[in-house]
This record gives structure tokens, sequence and C-alpha cells, in this order.
């Protein structure tokens, strides 16, 4: 009860110093819901991103940034990352912002990332192929024939969504997890879904991590992947893994 308290007046003398009455919603409106989120990510240890909220003041060229309760607004440039397209989402008065700083412009942002913009459902959609035969090898090619009926096809072969839900202190929701029914050996198969149950922002990068509980109860990362944000808009996000580049669109409630 005392921790919410305390969060709560936080959240009350951040928006007060950044001049916000409340969070925007989709249309730019504010509410006073923007009392209920956390405003600073979790940061890692190694992470030198810098994190705070946007606040009056901010315009294309420099972001006011207030990191602490306990500290006035900072003003950093980001010129040259908009002019690179490095902000990704276009910070707004209230949003949390993680900004990665140019290494030796100190008070030039190299990399702007909206936070707020970032959470949510982000989906993409998988088609399902044959099931190959047992001892068949990976690269063995599996094809219908010529006179496999139409019925058949549209009955096995249909898209699935798959994706995470960017949520509040750095977890994760997979979408796309099936139930043991539809897990059942069939005729076709589709690829394996990445559970990722946990996010960072680390120097510009953005990690997602899945877990698995130990004996104790306790989430422990077993692995995880490093993105780049390509781009971010409101409704689309392209994110460049290593060893692929996917695109997501932002899943309506």
């Amino acid at each position: 009860m005392k921790r919410t308290f305390f969060i709560l007046f936080s959240l009350v003398l951040l928006l007060a110093a950044c001049g916000i009455s409340g969070n925007r919603n989709g249309d730019g409106q504010t509410s006073g819901d923007s009392l209920s989120q956390e405003p600073i990510a979790r940061q890692l240890e190694g992470d030198s991103t810098i994190y705070g909220l946007a606040c009056e003041g901010s315009n294309d060229s420099i972001l006011v940034i207030l990191k602490s309760v306990d500290s006035d607004p900072d003003t950093i440039d980001i010129l040259n990352a908009r002019i690179n397209r490095r902000v990704y989402g276009r910070p707004e008065i209230g949003d949390q912002v993680a900004i990665t700083m140019d290494a030796e412009k100190k008070s030039v942002a190299d990399i702007v990332i909206n936070i707020d913009r970032l959470k949510g459902e982000w989906c993409y959609q998988v088609m399902p192929r044959l099931r190959r035969r047992a001892g068949a090898g990976a690269d063995s090619a599996v094809q219908l024939p010529p006179d496999f009926p139409d019925s058949l096809r549209q009955k096995w072969f249909q898209p699935r969504e798959y994706g995470f839900e960017i949520r509040r202190d750095n977890t994760v929701r997979p979408i796309g997890i099936r139930n043991e029914a539809e897990r059942q050996p069939g005729p076709v198969e589709y690829p394996t879904l990445k559970r990722y149950r946990q996010w960072h922002v680390y120097n510009g990068h953005l990690l997602l991590s899945e877990t698995r509980r130990d004996t104790l109860g306790n989430q422990q990362v077993v692995s995880t992947d490093t993105a780049d944000i390509v781009f971010m808009r409101r409704d689309t996000l392209q994110l460049r893994f290593a060893d692929q580049e996917r695109g997501y669109y932002r899943r309506s409630n």
C-alpha cells in the first residue's frame, strides 16, 4: 500500500513538472489513467540509455525530458537522430522515452525510442507447411500432388497469428500459443513460436528474452534475441534480428 502511494505521488510530481494533467489516449486526449503507469523503464546493468518522460517544450529538434522526481528537465538535441531516421515513435508530452546518446557529442541523441508507442500487441501471420515424413532430411522437399483437393487445401493451410504483447514492468505475453488439442500431429506443421516473456531496451537495441521458472518459482532467462528497430509507426513495427528482418502490425483491442 505504501509503495503504491509512493508511485502515485511520484507520478503526480513528474506529470506536474512536465506540465501534464493526464495521459493521452489514441485521439490525443488526456485522462487520469497515466497515474497507473510506472514512469521509468527498468534498466539493465551496463545499459547507458537515458530514460525519462517527454516534457513541454519538446519539438522536432530538441527533446525535453524529466529523468526523476528530484531533477530538473534536461534538453537533448535530437535533430541528427531525426535526420538519420532514428527517432522511433514521435515523442509527445508525457510519453516514456529511451535515449541513446552520441558517443562523442554528449548532448546529442543518436537513437530515441518512444517506449509508450512500443508497448502493445505486435503480430504477423504465418502459414503451415506439409509435415515431413519420419527420417526425411531437413532439406527434403515436400510438395502437394497436382490433383490435391481444394477443400483439403483450404482446411489445412490456414494462416495463424504470431507475435507478442509488450507490457509494463518489462514483461511480454506471447501471442499464438495453442492448446494441447491443436498441437496433435497432423498433415501440416507451423513454425516454432518464440515465447518471449521479458523485454528491455539496451543501448539502443531491443532485447526479447525467453524465460523458465526455476525450482523456487522465479523466472530465469534461458535465451535472448537482440533486435534493432528499423522503423516504428503507430500501427507498424519493423525489427531486424541477427538472422532475419520481420514486420509486425499492431493488433487492435
